[in-house]
């Protein structure tokens, strides 16, 4: 577990809206070094997760906030506030049989210094187990289907919220479900009643969707402004850790202002208003240091989206007849993966 994390208390309630019936938990968890590890874990991954979002609680009346502030100054009624807030959740899930089932665990932590209250749901998970089973021969072992396992030290928590008891802001990782015929966010929505900024991957997703379109209407989906996109990324990333929009647009579309303008437009009412986005080194890693193709003949390619327009590497040549050839270069050493 990091060392900047540290339990002081937890309580795991079960909301299965399968069964119908919540079972709150009398009593905290005890915080046994297994226990420790397992939220520990989850923590520090999820506070790390690039789909965290910040948020703030928003209206006159706010029971979830009242809740927070009423905890930073009397942490001994903790099992109180999270049954109130497992009965909460639970009245929603109850009203939208979409929204998954899962064990609920509240947790008051301190996080770099930090106090936080923390709800983590436990989205079940469906596993195989050995059962043992006895009959007039003897024992039969087999094999049976578990539906309520909860995700492992290493696997994904898919809805968290954690709450600063000092500031009230909120971080909250969310998942939407089909409330009253819509998807929508309800933990932000209908739990929290909260307003959120975008997630460090939504702002990329929007970036990624509007260049692919705008290249779409205007470019007849040309390979080049992706790669162009993914190079001008990764290489502003390389210096400053952040995305300059405005910039962007001018190395992806050059001089064709009217083209940059619908782009930046249409970045804005995607909901990304920001014109510097800072982005973590793993989301820049994982989404554009590399390039993908892959041609109408079946070949894929991956290379370092540095690579493009660099001749020495890699070269693409357009054909007389207007077909592509793709003509990598300086090659010391081909291995079979």
């Amino acid at each position: 577990m990091d060392k900047n994390i540290k339990i002081e208390k937890a309580v795991l309630h079960i909301l299965d809206n399968n069964v119908g019936i919540p079972v709150y938990s009398d009593k905290e968890l005890d915080l046994d070094s297994d226990i420790n590890d397992f939220l520990g874990k989850h923590i520090d991954k999820l506070f790390s997760d690039t789909n965290l979002k910040q948020a703030r609680f928003i209206g006159d009346n706010n029971s979830m906030r009242d809740l927070c502030q009423h905890l930073a100054n009397n942490n001994g009624d903790f099992l109180r506030a999270s049954i109130f807030t497992a009965q909460r959740l639970f009245d929603i899930m109850t009203k939208n049989v979409d929204i998954a089932p899962a064990d609920l665990i509240c947790c008051l932590f301190r996080y770099n210094g930090q106090s936080y209250f923390g709800i983590l749901k436990l989205n079940y998970k469906t596993g195989f187990t050995h059962y043992v089973q006895n009959d007039e021969e003897g024992n039969v072992n087999t094999i049976i289907r578990h539906r309520t396992l909860l995700p492992s030290d290493s696997q994904k928590i898919d809805e968290c919220a954690f709450i600063n008891l000092d500031s009230l802001e909120t971080k909250l990782i969310e998942k939407a479900y089909e409330i009253n015929g819509e998807k929508e966010f309800y933990l932000s929505k209908l739990f929290l009643i909260c307003s959120t900024n975008l997630s460090d991957n939504e702002k990329l997703k929007i970036l990624d969707k509007v260049t692919q379109k705008i290249n779409k209407k205007f470019f007849d989906e040309d390979f080049n402004n992706i790669a162009k996109l993914k190079k001008a990324v990764s290489e502003t990333l390389e210096e400053t850790s952040c995305i300059e929009v405005d910039s962007i647009a001018d190395k992806v579309f050059e001089n064709n202002l009217e083209i940059k303008n619908e782009y930046i437009a249409e970045i804005k009412r995607a909901g990304l208003n920001e014109k510097t986005i800072s982005i973590p080194e793993k989301l820049a890693e994982r989404r554009f240091r590399t390039s993908k193709i892959k041609t109408d003949t079946g070949i894929e390619i991956n290379f370092p989206s540095s690579y493009y327009n660099d001749k020495n590497k890699l070269e693409f040549i357009n054909n007389p007849d207007g077909t592509v050839s793709i003509l990598i270069k300086n090659i010391n050493k081909i291995t079979n993966k």
